[in-house]
């Protein structure tokens, strides 16, 4: 006897990014897979984003359901380079898929992560006025 066909499996849903811009800061809000077939993108926009110099910069990732590694190293450049450019820069979302790679690797002493947007976005205000010494 021959075994039923399998279901169509869903394939999953596509990764896009969104920036949402006020005078306070700058949002790029991210959903779905962030696979390679974002990776490129999303490095390049942050790098535009980090340069224009916002008076702060959240990388939302709460709607993210599955996060490349190379998203966890687009991270770590964007917060480095957020530094050297003087933006207060930060990561909201407590997804697992974003997580987990950042904390095995020890990189939440790096990257700063905060379980929403508005949290990371009251910390990020916060942050000039621990560092105005």
């Amino acid at each position: 006897m021959v075994p039923p066909p399998r279901p169509p499996s869903v394939p999953p849903p596509p990764g896009s990014l969104e920036v949402l811009t006020t005078a306070e800061a700058t949002v790029v809000v991210a959903a779905g897979d962030l696979d390679l077939a974002v990776t490129d993108d999303l490095a390049a926009l942050l790098d535009r984003l980090v340069r224009q110099r916002p008076a702060a910069l959240v990388f939302d990732a709460s709607a993210v359901t599955f996060c490349a590694a190379r998203v966890v190293t687009i991270l770590v450049d964007a917060t480095a380079d957020a530094v050297l450019n003087r933006v207060p820069f930060a990561v909201a979302g407590r997804s697992r898929s974003l997580l987990r790679p950042i904390a095995v690797l020890g990189l939440d002493r790096v990257v700063p992560v905060h379980r929403d947007a508005a949290e990371a976005l009251a910390w990020l205000a916060v942050v000039p006025l621990l560092t105005e010494r």
